[in-house]
């Protein structure tokens, strides 16, 4: 990610008020605001279009899917992560990585930076999912294969979706944010040095986890009415459509968070 493919942020300039607003909220201008939103939105229409978002998404609604099944290791050939069964949390990741890699490769013209700030965020997301349905001592490749299980809930979907999604933001909202880092840090600036930068990581990541939250809901409906009412078997252009939904409720959000003008 050293080039930049996603164009420049429209609030350029304002950057260092973008943060401070997310630091230490108040009433920003509607202009400011506006930038602000138009960030999360934009980002989230844009990787629909990109390979390695929606096979990142799909793959989150499948594996779960695929562990629940009788035979795991066939299930997980099907949707393309390898042919064993994983032994540990860290295998599960290496194969999760590996699918979206072999997606960049082969589709690579169309793959932009979006796609690699989606894998890590589904990265991150599935991880601390699994991680956190598993034992404390001694996990076994059972543990594992029925932690990742367990997701296939609507409500435990919900979670990971609405994780997953607030990751995509906070990392899109990085990407601009931390190019200019030499125009924030420093004397008389918004940050006297990069420790000071916590806070506004804390407050960027509390922004996107609260505008995103609403996916939680609609994400474990829409898998309780697609998968376990009509049987529906989802494929990667449903995942698309479905977070083609979820990107219009986040910026009705996002919308409804810039409040009076």
């Amino acid at each position: 990610m050293g080039h930049q493919r996603l164009g420049k942020l429209p609030a350029y300039r304002n950057l260092p008020d973008i943060v401070r607003y997310l630091v230490t909220g108040g009433t920003p201008t509607a202009n400011l605001v506006e930038q602000v939103t138009e960030v999360g939105r934009d980002s989230l229409k844009r990787a629909l279009k990109d390979p390695v978002f929606v096979e990142a998404l799909w793959l989150l609604i499948q594996l779960p899917q695929a562990a629940a099944s009788r035979d795991f290791a066939a299930a997980l050939a099907d949707i393309g992560m390898g042919a064993q069964a994983p032994a540990s949390i860290s295998e599960l990741m290496v194969a999760y990585d590996k699918a979206l890699e072999r997606v960049q490769r082969r589709l690579h013209a169309d793959a932009t930076d979006l796609g690699e700030i989606s894998r890590r965020a589904a990265l991150a997301a599935l991880g601390s999912a699994v991680q956190s349905g598993m034992p404390l001592w001694s996990p076994t490749p059972a543990d594992v294969q029925a932690s990742v299980a367990a997701l296939r809930s609507p409500e435990k979907f919900g979670a990971l979706a609405h994780q997953f999604h607030a990751n995509f933001i906070e990392r899109v909202i990085h990407y601009y944010v931390d190019r200019n880092l030499h125009k924030i840090v420093g004397a008389d600036r918004l940050a006297r040095s990069v420790y000071d930068l916590e806070t506004h990581d804390a407050a960027i990541r509390r922004h996107c986890n609260e505008a995103a939250l609403i996916m939680r809901t609609f994400a474990r409906d829409w898998l309780g009415k697609n998968v376990y009412r009509d049987g529906k078997e989802i494929g990667r252009e449903d995942a698309r459509r479905f977070s083609a939904y979820a990107a219009k409720k986040i910026g009705i959000e996002l919308e409804k968070r810039k409040g009076p003008n």
